[in-house]
């Protein structure tokens, strides 16, 4: 197997989806699909208008997050943690990394959404109403169980995917001083994938659970992972339906600063090069 950037690999996804989705519209009644779009959409429309209140009140927080403070460690205790975790595994640092990023999101989210929740009560109940008329997914239970899964996969796989190009570079500064860190544009197409395609690249481009390294190459200063074939889909069993609607996230806004969606990986750019990078010198 050739080793090939997110570009391409990203490209040969979506064109694989292209394919099925239109399969799966001609292979299911109209009226169901037109259905299962009315009630994603409204799921999609009441997500967004949450994940902006809760990210309007976490994104201050950024400015005061300290690894250290978190991990109750000096910044020499913590730089010889990271690179004793870097030798027993590289994957293990970042993983550490977007373990305690994750559990401070968590945190906050647990915090804010009831309160949330009690302060638009008519949106809190389209919210509830709307997840039962969904397929029901591990994490639908209850608007916090979706808010913490949707924060939890931007995370992940923001994390996964810089974590390891961050990894190839201090393991290696010298063969690439200009090698170009920087993913935004990539996580917006990953993000507009549909759900399926999601589940199926877990523990290839991202992991729902745990810390994988990523088989990856950098390469005139370009990120290339080991593409591999992603599996064709079952129809009987795709939750789909033909219907794309990507993250919420992509659509959420803020009236100052980063919105939550260019917040995160801002937020991991920051962490990442403060903490991976500097833990390796």
């Amino acid at each position: 197997m050739s080793y090939e950037s997110l570009h391409e690999i990203l490209a040969k996804l979506e064109a694989q989806q292209r394919r099925e989705l239109d399969t799966l519209s001609k292979s299911v009644d109209r009226a169901q699909t037109d259905r299962k779009r009315r009630t994603r959409r409204q799921l999609s429309t009441v997500a967004v208008f949450f994940i902006e209140q809760s990210w309007e009140s976490f994104a201050p927080t950024l400015e005061t997050f300290s690894l250290e403070a978190e991990a109750k460690k000096s910044p020499e205790e913590l730089r010889a943690y990271l690179n004793s975790l870097r030798r027993q595994e590289p994957a293990y640092a970042w993983g550490w990394l977007r373990a305690r990023m994750n559990a401070r999101l968590m945190q906050h989210l647990e915090a804010c959404v009831p309160d949330l929740l009690q302060q638009h009560p008519e949106m809190a109940a389209l919210y509830r109403k709307s997840l039962r008329r969904v397929d029901t997914y591990w994490f639908r239970e209850t608007p916090l169980h979706h808010l913490k899964a949707g924060y939890h996969t931007a995370l992940a796989v923001t994390c996964k995917w810089y974590g390891t190009a961050f990894e190839l570079r201090t393991a290696n500064p010298a063969s690439c001083p200009h090698a170009d860190l920087h993913f935004a544009a990539e996580l917006r197409q990953f993000a507009s994938l549909s759900m399926t395609m999601l589940t199926r690249t877990d523990g290839y481009l991202w992991d729902s659970a745990g810390a994988h390294p990523m088989d990856a190459i950098l390469e005139d200063g370009t990120l290339k992972i080991r593409a591999k074939p992603v599996e064709e889909i079952a129809l009987e069993n795709a939750p789909d339906y033909g219907v794309r609607l990507g993250c919420p996230a992509l659509r959420a806004r803020r009236q100052e600063g980063s919105a939550a969606f260019p917040g995160i990986i801002e937020w991991v750019e920051q962490i990442f090069s403060r903490y991976h990078l500097e833990s390796g010198t």
